[in-house]
């Protein structure tokens, strides 16, 4: 075989990967997405000011509660966002409102485990910054 041919080959191979990992974030987005839309009429946002306020900050040109455009369903770091403001929401809510929003938000934790590139030592960190945060707000 010829080194371009190869080359091609897995240059193939890689965009073939990408975009199934930028499908896979989007999906994972756009279900944490409607978790937050069936959520929205049934909490007090006011209590959760600080929360949304250090997400916002990693997504473009909208909020967390209205997510639109694609380079926002694209991100790895707006599906965490969703996933820390969606897990702080509940541990703030009593236990058993919510029920099937909290299933489906361990679903998409769990989808986002199998693709997502971040260490255990990231993810603490992140949400150590976030609680920080919050306590400042």
């Amino acid at each position: 075989m010829s080194t371009p041919f190869i080359a091609k080959s897995l240059e193939r191979q890689h965009l073939k990967s990408a975009r199934k990992y930028s499908l896979i974030i989007s999906d994972i987005n756009v279900a944490l997405t409607k978790i937050h839309h069936q959520i929205t009429d049934q909490i007090e946002h006011s209590k959760y000011e600080a929360v949304t306020a250090f997400a916002n900050q990693y997504i473009a040109h909208t909020s967390i509660w209205q997510l639109k455009f694609v380079s926002n369903f694209e991100n790895p770091e707006v599906v965490l966002m969703q996933i820390f403001h969606l897990d702080y929401i509940f541990k703030n809510e009593p236990t058993d409102h919510f029920s099937t929003e909290r299933e489906l938000l361990n679903l998409q934790w769990q989808k986002f485990a199998d693709v997502m590139l971040y260490t255990e030592q990231q993810l603490q960190l992140r949400e150590q910054k976030m609680l920080h945060y919050i306590q400042n707000y």
